[in-house]
């Protein structure tokens, strides 16, 4: 078994950072969206009026 993740150490480490990246991608994106500062412009014309920043504009 230790011969085996010795042989592919690399490929361990690589897949790894590529998880912490996607992780830490995620959390901005929910973290985001909880601020409700991401996504939306308020631009109607762009998203068709259909995100919550619009609704609760014309509310």
């Amino acid at each position: 078994m230790f011969a085996w993740i010795a042989q592919n150490a690399a490929t361990i480490i690589s897949a790894a950072a590529v998880l912490i990246l996607v992780g830490i991608a995620v959390f901005a994106l929910i973290k985001q969206k909880k601020s409700k500062k991401g996504g939306c412009t308020g631009n109607c014309a762009s998203c068709g009026g259909c995100c919550p920043y619009c609704k609760d504009k014309q509310s």
